[in-house]
C-alpha cells in the first residue's frame, strides 16, 4: 500500500506579529489626534487673544478721541484753559509723573485717578471713565502738558516744544524752546483700557496746540 503521509488536521498556530502591528498603527493615530486637537485649541485660543487686544485697542481709541475733543471744541480749546490744571477733564498743566515705560503713574491707581506731577504734587482727577458694561472694558485718560512749571511756563524755556514751521516739508524732532523760534508746546494724552479678568492695554500719543 502506497504510503500515507500524515497530515495534521490543525491548523498553524498565528504567531501575533500582525496584531502588534496593528496595535501600534492604531496608537500612531490616536496620537497624531490629539496632536491635531491640541493645534486646533492653540489656534483658536491665539485667535481669540488677538481679538480681544484688538476690542482694547479699538475702546482705547474712545478715550483717545475723547481727550482729542477736549482741544478741538472742549474745555481746553483756548491756551488761557490750558495754562492751568483742569483736574475735572484729567488734565495737569505740568507733565506728570511717569514710570520707567513712561505711563504716568496717575494712570496706574485704581479705582480712583490720583498722582503727582514731577514737583511731587498731587493732583486728583475727577472726570469720568468711558465704560463699556456689554463687553465689561473701562477706558481712562489723562492730559499732561509737558512743562516743568504751569502759567507761561513756555515762554520761559520750560516746556517741551514743536517748532512751527510754514509750508516746508519732512519732520522737525521734539526740542525745547529757544530764544528767537516759534514753538508750540506738547500735549501728551495717555490711556488705559481695562479689559475683563484685569487685562490692561495701554495707548499714549502726543499733540500740539
Amino acid at each position: 500500500m502506497p504510503n500515507i503521509m500524515n497530515r495534521s488536521i490543525f491548523p498553524k498556530q498565528q504567531q501575533g506579529a500582525i496584531m502588534i502591528i496593528t496595535l501600534i498603527a492604531l496608537s500612531l493615530l490616536m496620537l497624531s489626534a490629539l496632536a491635531l486637537i491640541r493645534s486646533f485649541d492653540t489656534s483658536l485660543s491665539m485667535a481669540g487673544n488677538l481679538a480681544f487686544k484688538r476690542d482694547l485697542v479699538n475702546q482705547g481709541e474712545r478715550g483717545m478721541a475723547k481727550a482729542i475733543a477736549l482741544f478741538n471744541a472742549g474745555a481746553l480749546s483756548t491756551a488761557a484753559a490750558r495754562n492751568s490744571d483742569s483736574l475735572a477733564n484729567n488734565y495737569s498743566a505740568i507733565m506728570l509723573k511717569s514710570n520707567a515705560h513712561g505711563i504716568p503713574t496717575a494712570l496706574l491707581s485704581n479705582p480712583t485717578i490720583s498722582g503727582k506731577t514731577m514737583f511731587d504734587v498731587d493732583i486728583s482727577m475727577t472726570a469720568a471713565d468711558v465704560s463699556d458694561t456689554s463687553s465689561g472694558i473701562t477706558v481712562r485718560y489723562v492730559i499732561d502738558r509737558l512743562c516743568t512749571a504751569a502759567g507761561e511756563a513756555f515762554s520761559n524755556d520750560k516746556c517741551i516744544g514743536f517748532k512751527q514751521v510754514s509750508s516746508q516739508g519732512g519732520s522737525v524732532p521734539l526740542a525745547p524752546k529757544k530764544t528767537g523760534q516759534e514753538f508750540q508746546p506738547v500735549y501728551r494724552i495717555s490711556v488705559r483700557a481695562t479689559g475683563p479678568r484685569n487685562t490692561q492695554l495701554f495707548l499714549q500719543t502726543t499733540i500740539t496746540r
